[in-house]
């Protein structure tokens, strides 16, 4: 199926990354449902999503016996039906659509839902740290049909912290593939990623409790929600 602009593969040969073999949207989902954005999560959010696609297998596992299905068999079904519930309610389906030339979202639909999620992130004292980069980190609204929102919460310290995160990790990718929203959103451990990021990337802070955000990012844009 065709698709509106090109999708990056790092992983691939340069040559095979551009070729029409990668560039479809068969194959970008295809990836996606493999990797789920695992290549760009840290230690804290990877653990509890192998731990959560480890129960998930276990709860979908047929009874011993059941239906004549073998227990290697029973093991796979399971395995691929916990994969890709987590793909679709727990992953980033709608932003892999957003390659698809028939997509379009109405941009004031993300902004809506970005602003109840910054409502709803402000609320929790738990959580320190939650910015947005990408189109929206400039604080100046949606970009155009094919935008996405990419939202980073920063994981408290403690076993408390992790839980509370991963949940509310879980949460907001549920909330946002029911409303059709290309939410990119990840936990990172710490502030150390945003050394990665471009130094004329503007950041749209929605959390900053103890002002460690704006300490990290002197010197670059910084939009206070």
């Amino acid at each position: 199926m065709a698709i509106a602009k090109p999708k990056p593969f790092p992983l691939l040969p340069a040559a095979l990354a551009r070729s029409p073999l990668a560039q479809n949207l068969a194959v970008i989902l295809a990836v996606n449902w493999v990797m789920q954005g695992m290549r760009g999560m840290q230690r804290r959010e990877l653990t509890f999503r192998l731990l959560l696609e480890a129960l998930l297998t276990l709860l979908l596992l047929p009874v011993p016996g059941a239906a004549g299905v073998a227990a290697p068999t029973g093991f796979g079904l399971a395995l691929f039906t916990a994969h890709t519930l987590n793909f679709l309610l727990n992953g980033q389906f709608w932003v892999c659509l957003r390659y698809a030339a028939f997509w379009r979202r109405d941009p004031a639909a993300l902004d809506a839902f970005l602003a109840a999620t910054a409502t709803r992130l402000r609320a929790l004292p738990w959580l320190h740290e939650a910015f947005c980069i990408g189109s929206r980190g400039a604080g100046q609204g949606a970009g155009g049909p094919r935008s996405d929102i990419d939202l980073r919460l920063v994981f408290p310290p403690g076993l408390a912290g992790w839980l509370r995160t991963n949940l509310l990790l879980t949460e907001l990718r549920l909330r946002a593939f029911f409303a059709a929203v290309p939410l990119d959103l990840y936990g990172y451990d710490d502030l150390a990623p945003l050394a990665r990021f471009r130094v004329d990337e503007p950041v749209l802070l929605l959390c900053d409790r103890r002002g460690r955000l704006a300490r990290a990012l002197v010197g670059r844009k910084v939009v206070r929600w």
